[in-house]
């Protein structure tokens, strides 16, 4: 707990099991009843773009088996800031834009990079109360997430027609999940993804094991003004959403969610 998340504005430290909802639900009191009565089955620790003076890691001493952590975290995480530069050059392509229109937007890597921990936990928990989740349903709020999970499962996200579906592990890859600010750029002609990790699929025993996932949240710049890309609208009317800042409302979403 030295460790611990603080604000939304720094977005780094050691979040607790329960400390976060992950929902769709905007309003935070909304959010704190759904909080307390099915919480989620989870930990995580938050790392930022290093050299922020106001905000700075939390980097563990490095002791025993953590020797070496922060720069294997700091490589980590620059080597996933050139992968999202490289998929939104790909998207802007799919969109019809300059292949570089998003490399203004994205060079900085105001990105978090989350370690997350889903302990084990006995199967009846589900059964005694049919709600529980180890993540409950929603959208992740910047451009893309690249996450890498293990071969637990229990990763679902959710398909046109509203049912979810698995998403099976598959070795050496990872899941590139759109966000909303990515829809917002896009006028919704990209939906952002809506996911949950519930009950895994059935083992042995009476115990889930523990489930152990990486996520790498791409955002834009956070100075960045997020509009409507020309393109992907006809006439003013039809734009879906007004232009926002992106550090501002990451902000927002994260005040709501914790």
């Amino acid at each position: 707990m030295s460790h611990s998340w603080t604000t939304p504005q720094a977005n780094r430290g050691y979040s607790a099991p329960g400390r976060e909802k992950t929902t769709s639900l905007l309003d935070a009191e909304d959010v704190k009843k759904l909080r307390d009565a099915v919480p989620d089955l989870k930990e995580s620790l938050e790392i930022g773009r290093e050299g922020e003076p106001d905000h700075p890691n939390h980097w563990p001493a490095e002791e025993g088996e953590l020797v070496g952590f922060k720069q294997i975290m700091m490589d980590f995480h620059e080597k996933c800031k050139s992968l999202h530069m490289e998929v939104m050059r790909a998207i802007a392509v799919g969109l019809g834009i300059d292949e570089h229109w998003f490399d203004g937007f994205t060079d900085v890597g105001d990105n978090t990079l989350r370690l997350l921990h889903y302990p084990e936990v006995k199967k009846d928990v589900f059964t005694i109360n049919p709600g529980q989740v180890r993540a409950g349903a929603h959208s992740d709020y910047g451009s893309i997430t690249l996450l890498f999970q293990d071969s637990r499962g229990g990763l679902q996200v959710q398909s046109p027609n509203g049912t979810f579906v698995d998403a099976t592990p598959i070795e050496d890859t990872c899941v590139v999940n759109a966000g909303d600010l990515l829809a917002r750029w896009s006028n919704d002609n990209i939906k952002s993804t809506i996911h949950r990790v519930v009950e895994p699929p059935s083992g042995d025993g009476d115990v889930y094991p523990a489930r152990y996932s990486i996520a790498y949240f791409c955002n834009p710049n956070f100075k960045s003004l997020i509009e409507a890309i020309p393109g992907t609208y006809e006439a003013e009317k039809d734009r879906k959403y007004p232009g926002i800042n992106s550090g501002e409302y990451l902000v927002q979403r994260l005040a709501a969610t914790y």
